[in-house]
């Protein structure tokens, strides 16, 4: 089990920016979901390095919650049903369109459930069937990989 309080020590990073609202990784710890935590313990395992974004506390906007291979991601746990992702993906995307910020960036964890070509396909066809809620970047973890999923257009 995996408390808030523990995690791994190669892909928790914080930037400049962040250091202002988190002076130290123990603040940090109080920002992060367990599933979260969970995520970036599987990352570092892997050898892959990004920057958490801190919550946005001054103005209590959205943030997204990692910088990762050079964009900022959305970071998601949930069962492996298109359902379940594309509403997860609709909300996220019309609450931070309400206050001015932008999530195109997604990353899904379903390391507990297996992962189909069907969902990967049914995913790839996101934004064709969701023409008002449009993302740039999808990504699927699973089984310790990360899957990209090539999004049609």
């Amino acid at each position: 089990m995996v408390y808030k309080r523990s995690f791994g020590n190669s892909f928790i990073e914080i930037d400049d920016k962040a250091r202002k609202n988190i002076p130290n990784i123990i603040d940090l710890n109080h920002e992060l979901e367990n599933h979260e935590i969970v995520f970036y313990n599987a990352l570092a395992e892997m050898n892959l390095r990004g920057l958490i974004i801190p919550l946005d506390k001054k103005y209590s906007k959205p943030t997204n919650d990692i910088s990762f291979a050079g964009k900022e991601w959305e970071v998601k746990t949930v069962k492996t049903r298109y359902k379940s992702i594309s509403n997860a993906i609709k909300t996220v995307v019309k609450n931070a369109k309400k206050q001015d910020v932008i999530k195109e960036n997604f990353i899904f964890d379903t390391s507990n459930f297996s992962f189909s070509e069907k969902l990967k396909r049914q995913l790839s066809e996101y934004n064709l069937r969701n023409p008002n809620n449009q993302i740039k970047n999808l990504l699927v973890f699973s089984k310790n990989k990360l899957i990209k999923i090539k999004l049609k257009k």
